[in-house]
């Protein structure tokens, strides 16, 4: 059995512009981080013989003969793009819920895209991982996504990135002192409200109003280096808090959906408990809201919130990794089997 694992991500700036729709024309940059909370994937190679080829397990259990019949969409085209003619058993499980803006649908794609390339005895690197996600979502799923969640859950690490027009992009890894890191991290306050949507419905109302929202857009954009400049120039983080919060000034006015009454008082709360800024994670309309604090306050903040789920975490996770559990060393005799019997050609 192979274990694929792939990282959440948290994304401070530049949302909205690692959409093909806006970064085509403007270029894109995103500020994030992986943390240290995954999605993991297993794939076990099966014999042919067993009643169904394709056992897929996840809110439900599909078990189907022919690829085309799965209705796990990322898989059936995962299984697809890649040419997998295996009979395979597919599970999958999270640390934290789908739906909730931590880039959980790209993780899993990435860490399933890992999982079958190892079943396949392929080795890819991150950025074809990446990229192939990206693919999948953008191109077979015509999902309303950008490509910032693939990236993050492909190279993992805290990560400045630029993107060109046409979709290249580079790659800057944040470097901070294992002190300034720790520093950083206990001013972080992730809260979960409850709340899951599918991110694609959101993602659709904000793209189809880039041409209102261009200097919104902009403005996230130019605080990529600007958040990048104060972890690493050394300068007071609660300057990051601050722009955190002007980008969340931003972000809600992008569209109608991004944000609700609740969310705003659940925001309003904690500004005035310890919280110098804050976001709503991901596209918006629910999901987890992250809270950056002032120095020695988080815990004020937290029994403040004490109503809500508040989801430890660490910054700087590595990415997708894959490990081999009890591989099934038959694998390979059942398949001569398989061609040699008289049902292979049934």
């Amino acid at each position: 059995m192979i274990v694929a694992k792939a990282p959440y991500r948290i994304s401070f700036f530049g949302g909205g512009s690692d959409y093909p729709e806006w970064f085509n024309e403007h270029g894109g940059a995103f500020l994030s981080t992986a943390i240290d909370h995954f999605v993991f994937v297993s794939v076990r190679t099966k014999a042919p013989f067993t009643r169904n080829k394709y056992r897929i397990l996840w809110r439900i259990v599909e078990e189907v003969e022919n690829k085309a019949d799965i209705q796990h969409p990322v898989v059936r085209e995962a299984l697809s793009l890649l040419d997998i003619k295996d009979c395979m058993d597919i599970t999958y499980f999270g640390d934290l819920p789908s739906g909730t803006g931590m880039g959980s649908s790209s993780s899993f794609t990435v860490a399933l895209l890992a999982a079958l390339h190892a079943s396949q005895n392929s080795q890819p690197n991150d950025l074809e991982l990446a990229n192939e996600a990206i693919k999948i979502e953008r191109e077979k799923l015509n999902e309303t996504v950008g490509i910032q969640d693939q990236i993050a859950a492909a190279f993992g690490g805290f990560n400045h990135v630029t993107i060109q027009p046409g979709g290249k992009f580079s790659i800057t890894k944040v470097l901070l002192s294992s002190s300034r890191l720790k520093e950083f991290n206990d001013r972080l306050l992730l809260v979960y409200t409850g709340v899951t949507r599918h991110a694609s419905v959101v993602a659709k109302s904000k793209v189809s109003n880039f041409d209102k929202t261009e200097k919104s857009i902009q403005r996230l954009q130019e605080m990529v280096t600007e958040g990048h400049q104060i972890l690493e120039g050394n300068q007071n983080l609660d300057d990051f808090g601050k722009l955190l919060h002007e980008a969340w000034m931003q972000k809600r006015g992008l569209a109608s959906s991004v944000t609700n009454d609740s969310i705003n008082n659940l925001y309003e709360h904690g500004l005035k408990h310890g919280a110098l800024g804050g976001k709503l994670l991901g596209a918006g309309g629910g999901g987890f809201m992250l809270f950056f604090v002032k120095e020695g306050m988080r815990s004020q903040l937290q029994k403040q919130l004490n109503n809500y789920a508040i989801v430890p975490l660490n910054v700087a996770a590595p990415g997708v990794t894959v490990s081999m559990q009890d591989t099934n060393t038959h694998a390979a005799q059942y398949q001569q089997i398989w061609d040699k019997s008289q049902f292979s050609s049934e």
